[in-house]
């Protein structure tokens, strides 16, 4: 026996297939949101690599530059994180360091709260 179109419209919007689009929603805001993250992210760090990239040969460089410089490399190296693990506590990590680069390599920007 073949279902009729009105049983199969009902079984369409029962609790179970509400929640499935439900998360399926869910799914889609996630990607989403993580795809704005990660862009703005990459955005603020190609900025830093091509502002690091503008800057004049070492020689040339003051005291004050070169000392930025060495903490810079120092706050790199130890950025610890475990990627394949995917914990936010990395992402805020790598958030927090990514944005004192960006803003020490771009000193006159306004620091948004993002």
């Amino acid at each position: 026996m073949r279902p009729t179109k009105a049983i199969r419209k009902r079984d369409e919007v029962t609790p179970l297939t509400k929640l499935q689009a439900e998360l399926m929603a869910l799914r889609r805001k996630l990607r989403a949101t993580i795809r704005a993250y990660s862009s703005r992210l990459e955005i603020d760090l190609a900025e830093s690599v091509a502002a690091v990239g503008a800057l004049k040969p070492a020689e040339a460089l003051s005291r004050e530059q070169l000392h930025e410089i060495r903490e810079l490399i120092t706050m790199l190296r130890d950025c610890k994180v475990k990627p394949e693990k995917g914990r936010r506590k990395d992402l805020r990590k790598l958030d927090s360091l990514i944005r004192e680069v960006h803003s020490i390599t771009h000193p006159g920007a306004p620091n948004s709260s993002r």
